[in-house]
């Protein structure tokens, strides 16, 4: 089956290069054209013999010196050959966006794209007023970058000022990384050396006595949020593993939704549930398992925890 298609796929390629780029941009230099023209037929060349990363830079390199769309899929499908799934990616959705809407090769680029997003992540930059913006250190080329799954890194440049921001990317999903100049930090001689304090004459007084710590209450509500966001987390996973399993099945874009959907609320409840643990762990620092009555925490001083769509927050007001 898969010696049939590339079969296919090699006749494609051949009838496509023999009128390629005849009178099609009048912009480019004929000797440009030529140039691309050989580059094409090596590639076509290095495709026959199953060299798909020869024939994929080849393919490339002809679409960057005379842009064309069966140079521009041809890469896309060599890179899918090669292994190189994420470059792909980016190269059919590409080739999406510039060609022509009656260009015959649409269909099966739509389809090789929703082959491979659920094998990849994908990543889109909000950062206003950012210029060199990078995603592990090449140039943004579309509004939403696929990527293989794993931690990555986005740069921009703020005047003089360098923002990176590391972010980490699931298969299947869509990750937003904001990108925002640091703020000026507070002038640290304005901070006090705990060194240079004068030494207190004789022992602390009552007042100065640290409070007997909060109440248990507190620490049970973390325990009982904890164990409640675990188990939604364990549903949501399997949910979203039974929506892989129909997708696989009958590969439909409804489908392919309806798995994103789910896959984004396990990650959010996943991220809640270890936010809820870390909180609940502070509670049990401060919290007064003696049996004894807690000092009551003196006037102005307030403790709360609140939960979010993405995030379960202790706070404090002093």
């Amino acid at each position: 089956m898969r010696r049939a298609r590339g079969a296919a796929i090699l006749v494609t390629l051949a009838l496509v290069s023999v009128a390629w780029w005849a009178p099609a941009d009048d912009a480019v230099d004929p000797a440009r054209k030529k140039e691309a023209a050989a580059l094409f037929r090596k590639a076509e060349a290095a495709f026959k013999k199953h060299d798909y990363g020869a024939a994929a830079e080849g393919f490339e390199q002809a679409n960057r010196i005379a842009p064309h769309p069966a140079a521009l899929f041809n890469a896309a499908r060599a890179y899918e050959r090669a292994g190189a799934l994420a470059r792909a990616a980016n190269l059919c959705a590409q080739y999406l966006r510039d060609a022509p809407e009656n260009d015959s090769r649409r269909p099966k680029a739509a389809g090789l794209l929703a082959e491979l997003r659920p094998k990849l992540g994908r990543v889109t930059v909000i950062a206003v007023d950012a210029e060199d913006i990078t995603l592990d250190g090449e140039a943004l080329e579309l509004d939403e970058t696929y990527v293989d799954p794993g931690d990555h890194q986005v740069a921009g440049r703020f005047g003089e000022q360098r923002v990176k921001r590391k972010v980490n990317v699931v298969a299947g999903s869509l990750e937003r990384v904001t990108l925002e100049p640091k703020k000026a930090a507070a002038a640290l001689e304005e901070t006090p050396d705990p060194k240079d304090a004068p030494e207190a004459d004789g022992p602390p007084s009552a007042e100065s006595k640290p409070s007997s710590g909060l109440e248990p209450t507190w620490f049970y509500v973390g325990v009982g949020a904890t164990v409640v966001l675990a188990g939604a987390t364990v549903w949501s996973g399997l949910d979203t593993n039974s929506a892989r399993d129909d997708f696989d099945a009958n590969p439909t874009s409804d489908a392919l939704a309806d798995g994103e959907s789910k896959q984004r609320r396990t990650n959010l409840l996943l991220g809640g549930t270890a936010v809820a643990a870390v909180a609940t762990g502070v509670l049990a620092a401060f919290t007064n398992f003696s049996g004894k009555k807690a000092t009551p925490p003196p006037e102005g001083v307030a403790l709360s925890l609140a939960a979010g769509p993405r995030s379960v927050v202790l706070s404090g007001q002093f």
